[in-house]
């Protein structure tokens, strides 16, 4: 991500990035996974039922978080997401030079 706070595409100062304690979310997240597998193990031989729920509950609560904790960040003037700091662009093209095989005919 971009580490200052303005935004490469507008120049605006308005960069909203995910908030620090969204690990503590990720982390929290897995512990409900943890404790949702444990308390299945409690249930015997009904665990057959309960898998399929624990695993779409536990995939989507630890995906969410992820997808809170990590998002880029995004300016809230023009919309675009941040991705990384990008390079300055430059005017000038490459020169490209002809293969040398192309160079002889010539």
């Amino acid at each position: 991500m971009s580490s200052n706070h303005a935004c490469p595409h507008c120049h605006h100062t308005s960069l909203r990035r995910p908030p620090a304690w969204g690990i503590a979310v990720v982390a929290l997240a897995w512990v409900f996974v943890a404790t949702m597998l444990f308390v299945s193990a409690l249930i015997g031989p009904f665990i057959m039922f309960a898998v399929p729920v624990i695993f779409a509950f536990g995939a989507g609560a630890v995906r969410s978080a992820h997808d809170f904790a990590f998002a880029p960040a995004d300016c809230r003037a023009c919309g675009k997401l941040v991705l990384a700091e990008s390079p300055a662009p430059t005017t000038t093209t490459p020169v490209r030079e002809p293969a040398p095989a192309l160079a002889r005919a010539v």
